[in-house]
């Protein structure tokens, strides 16, 4: 099974010199809509696809198509525009296991 990446054009050749599969999302104030969704039935298409990595900036569309599947499994990678009141981490595992979590420590 193979990675695939979705990503503005900004990373994506670091990511297809890795060797890595890439859709480019355009996110110019003048880009095309939709393009979210004709990447996810180009990748739902393959079936060679083992994992969807997706700039966090389009995860929900991501979620939501891929709700249910076992294959592809879908992760996100944080985009730099994007503001936190919280860690990455944090707001990951408050998002996907429903609470935070806290480590006592010295």
């Amino acid at each position: 099974m193979k990675p695939v990446v979705v990503a503005t054009s900004d990373l994506a050749d670091g990511f297809r010199l890795a060797g890595i599969s890439v859709y480019e999302v355009d996110d110019s104030p003048g880009a095309p809509a939709g393009q979210t969704r004709a990447i996810i039935e180009a990748v739902l298409a393959r079936s060679d696809v083992g994992i969807v990595l997706v700039d966090e900036r389009y995860m929900a569309d991501f979620e939501r198509a891929f709700e249910g599947r076992e294959l592809p499994m879908v992760a996100s990678f944080p985009a730099e525009e994007v503001q936190r009141n919280e860690t990455y981490i944090d707001e990951l595992t408050r998002r996907y296991l429903g609470q935070k979590i806290y480590v006592e420590g010295s």
